[in-house]
């Protein structure tokens, strides 16, 4: 820890030339993305149904974990002991539950894997993510939005069972009950579609948030185009999720201009929300039956009581629908924990392909399973008031956005049944979101105290 404490302090206040080991980790960073980006979408063009292509971010995060152990640089903060203590507790549980209630052993190391791989990267990748890379990141982030805008509209334009909207199994990916596709880009299924358009309309208003001669883009002609893209990218996914997860990132934007105090940065955000509507009727002119399908599944009578079902069994359900089970269906079970104890394991099986937690508890059992669903939510809230701390300090403001939608997915939404796309993606986030704390915005920096950096911690 005193080692990572001594490079921010070196990088935010003196910036000479980065370390050899961040640089290191920052290549894997973005390694890690584009591997991200090429498993969702371009796979099921290349590979398809090669599913253990799912795989591929595995490697180069599980080699930076090596790296980082061999050159001693990741953090060893609190944020590492609870890490420690909490896989500790859910490997335990496992091999309980192998034991006793004859879980396979494989489901078991599949099921740890999910819970557990992802969450080193919280204390190895802050450590590397500069100002400079997280500039990039945000730069790859937005460009990235206009060629997956430009496919979007293709595949909203295009019919339901035309090539260009089949999954990587091959059958045509559709509303359920209408002959119109559901757009995700390239990627495989929505969610995985849903957290990288959140995070990049989040990292799109976190650049609105920053004066002009501090953003990525300074021209405003590229900047408008970007955040017509990203916006479209969501407004025409026919998923109420990616919708809702971008509308999440803009109400952090809003919550980080009043912060801010910039009379500028709440007009921009204010502006992009007054033109949003806008952006939803061009969604019409691509597409006027997903237009009013999607109306629909907001204004719905029938949709309008499922979604507020739907809320209050994400925010409260791991805790009210569950029966009370000391050892758990079993660790790495997926939506097959519904089917034991449950004669209606339909709606079961669709309640946990919806809610993560409930599923977690139903895993793992009350006792584990709630610790973990209150660990995570107070994880989840912690980084909403760190990102509150960083933007007060006239910090990196993209945090703000991107932690209100990553509190949204990951909350309730899927982070364990298929880690190997989600869990990856929201701790790329977090880790960004953590980079912007141990190293401010050198504009930021200047204000900052020698004393004050050496006394952070994670």
């Amino acid at each position: 820890m005193a080692t990572a404490l001594q490079f921010a302090n070196e990088i935010t206040v003196e910036a000479p030339q980065e370390s050899r080991s961040a640089t290191v980790l920052a290549r894997f960073y973005f390694a890690i993305f584009w591997a991200i980006v090429f498993t969702g979408a371009v796979r099921k063009w290349m590979f398809p149904g090669v599913a253990v292509l799912y795989l591929l971010q595995d490697v180069p995060i599980g080699i930076a974990y090596i790296y980082a152990l061999m050159t001693g640089f990741f953090d060893r903060g609190y944020l590492f002991l609870g890490m420690i203590l909490l896989s500790a507790i859910l490997i335990l549980q496992g091999l309980v539950q192998v034991i006793f209630s004859d879980l396979s052993f494989f489901v078991a190391v599949v099921g740890i894997h999910n819970y557990l791989f992802y969450l080193p990267i919280l204390v190895v990748f802050p450590l590397c993510l500069t100002e400079k890379y997280r500039k990039n990141f945000v730069r790859w982030n937005l460009l990235l939005s206009i060629p997956m805008c430009l496919l979007a509209i293709a595949q909203n334009m295009s019919p339901k069972q035309a090539f260009v909207n089949r999954t990587s199994e091959g059958d045509a990916f559709g509303l359920p009950g209408a002959d119109v596709a559901r757009v995700s880009g390239t990627f495989n299924f929505t969610v995985f579609y849903g957290v990288w358009v959140a995070i990049a309309v989040a990292l799109c208003m976190g650049e609105w948030l920053l004066p002009k001669e501090r953003r990525v883009f300074r021209n405003k002609w590229m900047m408008i185009l970007c955040t017509l893209t990203v916006n479209l990218c969501h407004l025409i996914s026919a998923s109420r999720s990616a919708i809702a997860l971008a509308a999440m990132a803009i109400l952090g934007a809003l919550v980080g201009a009043i912060i801010l105090g910039s009379i500028r940065a709440i007009l921009a955000i204010v502006g992009i929300c007054v033109l949003l509507p806008v952006a939803a009727g061009m969604t019409y002119v691509i597409s006027p039956d997903e237009f009013n399908i999607v109306l629909e599944r907001f204004t719905g009578s029938y949709y309008v009581a499922d979604n507020k079902n739907r809320l209050s069994d994400g925010l409260i359900g791991f805790a009210t629908i569950p029966e009370f089970s000391l050892i758990g269906a079993g660790i790495g079970m997926g939506v097959d924990a519904s089917h034991v104890g449950n004669a209606d394991t339909y709606q079961f099986t669709y309640t946990l392909s919806e809610d993560d937690l409930t599923r977690n508890v139903m895993e793992l059992g009350s006792p584990v399973g709630l610790f973990y669903a209150i660990t995570r939510i107070i994880f989840l809230f912690s980084m909403v008031f760190l990102s509150m701390r960083i933007v007060r300090s006239g910090s990196s403001p993209h945090v703000l956005p991107l932690s209100f939608c990553l509190l949204a997915q990951s909350y309730q939404g899927d982070l364990t049944r298929a880690a190997t796309m989600t869990a990856s993606q929201v701790m790329v986030g977090f880790a960004f979101i953590l980079g912007a704390y141990y190293y401010p915005d050198h504009t930021a920096s200047l204000d900052a105290t020698t004393g004050d950096i050496l006394t952070r911690s994670a």
